[in-house]
């Protein structure tokens, strides 16, 4: 039983974090067939814990945004 709580912890970090090389290849990662895969895991990890993950493309969107939004604010700020 620790074993699969252990697993789950890993998962659920790995899950939190969004690095540089995943904003850049949001392509890949954001695919129909990795959201499916990833949305599968969500589900099952919802069932079986009760806590709900975020997929991670909504999350590299969000980062998106407030990165050209801080961009726009310091070349505003500049002008």
């Amino acid at each position: 039983m620790r074993k699969i709580y252990l697993v789950l912890f890993v998962f659920l970090l790995s899950g939190c974090s969004v690095s540089e090389d995943m904003i850049a290849n949001k392509e890949l990662y954001c695919s129909e067939l990795y959201k499916g895969i990833r949305a599968v895991g969500r589900v099952a990890t919802e069932v079986t814990t009760g806590i709900a993950i975020v997929d991670v493309c909504d999350t590299i969107d969000e980062i998106v945004e407030e990165e050209e939004a801080d961009a726009t604010d310091k070349s505003d700020s500049e002008s």
